[in-house]
């Protein structure tokens, strides 16, 4: 059987994680609570970071579910 494929896709809002097509992880892009979207600019990470957080919890999560790291993306962001 072949390992499922696990992805990470970011935003200026955020990053999620993608295994063999589900959603498994998701994070927003305020500095003090992943949990929360920053609504203050000064909040909010910047997106080389959330970059960065995104390909580390890629990697992990391929690593701790037998997966194969398939790479991040840029999303493109929808305006409000």
């Amino acid at each position: 059987m072949k390992p499922p494929s696990v992805r990470g896709e970011y935003s200026r809002h955020g990053y999620e994680v993608w295994m063999g097509g589900r959603l498994v992880y998701a994070a927003g892009n305020h500095v003090q609570d992943s949990t929360q979207p920053a609504t203050r600019k000064e909040d909010r990470l910047p997106l080389r970071t959330i970059r960065k957080f995104c390909f580390k919890t890629t990697r992990e999560i391929a690593v701790e579910r037998g997966g194969v790291f398939a790479g991040v993306e840029r999303v493109t962001e929808e305006e409000p």
